[in-house]
């Protein structure tokens, strides 16, 4: 029984945001329930969602990909477009209820007579307009931008070179490049061809260095061919990896197996020294801490401090965190340079940065952050948590280290 505990709940979600945006339309903007297209496409939007989500469930109990496939991205592509609605239609309720207060207040000053038009009158018709086009327009522009970040999620990831300028940089490191692969979320909205393009891309460049901070496979079973194809793309200085918290979700112990039986190393409060041309660089990688209860932060800064027990004092030191959260402490112990990843950005931008950055200017979201000497890359990751992006574009940075 069960079982049909999620499909029962993703369904009956999926019945209240489609009522009630149904309701917001009959009630605030109940001129508009006339037109029947407008009425169809109310009713549709949330059947189709409800549909779609029978398909998903059905298509991953049955095991068929494409049908899950499908009804995963027409469940989210509905439910985005439900709840860009559910904000803008009591936008538009507020300015036709004040079009109608308009109307029938000059209808009682005009006895609802026909006069002749005085500049007044011509002044209220075109606030009238005004309230009814802007009424009309915001549900259409949270359409067109639900529609464009849906269709935003499938554009190529951008692969492109993150330049990271140190004072004091090693003339050995200068020009070193690291690939920053994670968060690709491989299973319904990514697969393993998604990383082939990513490499592909990244060929260009002659990347020295491939990192993978976590949440690489939703399918665990797509992981060793992902973990094959990263190692057989030849980095000169490998490829190392770390667990995200979807690791742990999806199972710790056989994320550790396919990582021990591929040629990929695992780093988990633990590093490595690799030298470069006589300079020591060292890759510490920190453990997720799993669960975002409690003091979470605490439990990574243990594992932070263990990552970099045997790094030499002369390194340039990499810490790979799934969580940027990393920064505060690393930056105590001297870290050059943190790669993270975890935040998707909020899958929103606004010029460059993540849009949710404005409203919690204390949380490291997307984008480069410093502290003193430490620098840190926070990407946007490949994958999506649903598939919507919109000014915040899925990339695979490669970091470049250069002198000032």
């Amino acid at each position: 029984m069960r079982v049909f505990y999620p499909i029962f709940f993703a369904v009956l979600s999926m019945v209240v945001i489609g009522l009630i945006e149904i309701l917001l339309i009959r009630v605030l903007n109940k001129e508009w329930w006339q037109y029947k297209p407008i009425k169809l496409g109310a009713i549709l939007l949330p059947v189709v969602g409800i549909i779609s989500v029978i398909f998903w469930f059905w298509g991953m109990a049955n095991e068929t990909e494409w049908l899950a496939q499908t009804g995963a991205l027409l469940t989210t592509g509905a439910l985005i477009l439900l709840l860009g609605l559910i904000v803008s239609l009591p936008l538009s309720g507020i300015l036709n209820l004040s079009n109608r207060w308009i109307e029938k207040r000059k209808r009682q000053e005009n006895g609802e007579n026909l006069i002749s038009e005085t500049k007044s009158e011509k002044i209220d018709e075109h606030r009238r307009l005004f309230l009814k086009g802007t009424a009309a327009a915001l549900p259409l522009v949270s359409l067109s931008l639900g529609t464009g970040g849906i269709a935003s999620s499938f554009t190529e990831t951008d692969v492109y070179i993150r330049k990271m300028a140190y004072e004091n940089l090693p003339s050995q490191l200068n020009g070193f490049r690291i690939l920053l692969i994670t968060d690709s979320h491989l299973g319904i909205y990514k697969q393993v061809a998604h990383i082939e393009e990513v490499l592909t891309s990244a060929r260009q460049y002659n990347p020295d260095l491939i990192l993978m901070t976590g949440d690489i496979a939703d399918r665990m079973e797509l992981l060793p061919e992902t973990l094959n194809l990263v190692s057989e793309f030849g980095a000169p200085y490998g490829v190392f990896g770390i667990p995200g918290n979807h690791e742990y979700y999806r199972g710790i112990e056989q994320f550790k197996k396919i990582h021990k039986d591929s040629p990929v190393p695992l780093l988990i409060d633990a590093g490595k020294t690799i030298n470069i041309n006589g300079q020591s660089l060292y890759i510490a990688g920190a453990d997720d801490p799993r669960s975002m209860h409690g003091d979470y932060v605490k439990t990574l800064n243990t594992s932070i401090n263990k990552s970099l027990e045997n790094s030499a004092s002369d390194s340039f030191k990499i810490l790979m965190s799934h969580r940027p959260e990393a920064l505060d402490r690393a930056a105590e112990l001297g870290v050059d340079l943190i790669l993270s990843g975890h935040t998707h950005g909020g899958q929103m931008g606004f010029g460059g940065r993540s849009f949710f950055e404005n409203f919690m200017p204390d949380r490291y979201l997307w984008g480069e952050y410093s502290i003193n000497k430490t620098r840190m890359y926070v990407s946007s990751g490949i994958g999506h948590w649903f598939p919507f992006r919109l000014a915040c574009p899925t990339e695979a940075p490669i970091i470049e280290l250069v002198s000032k």
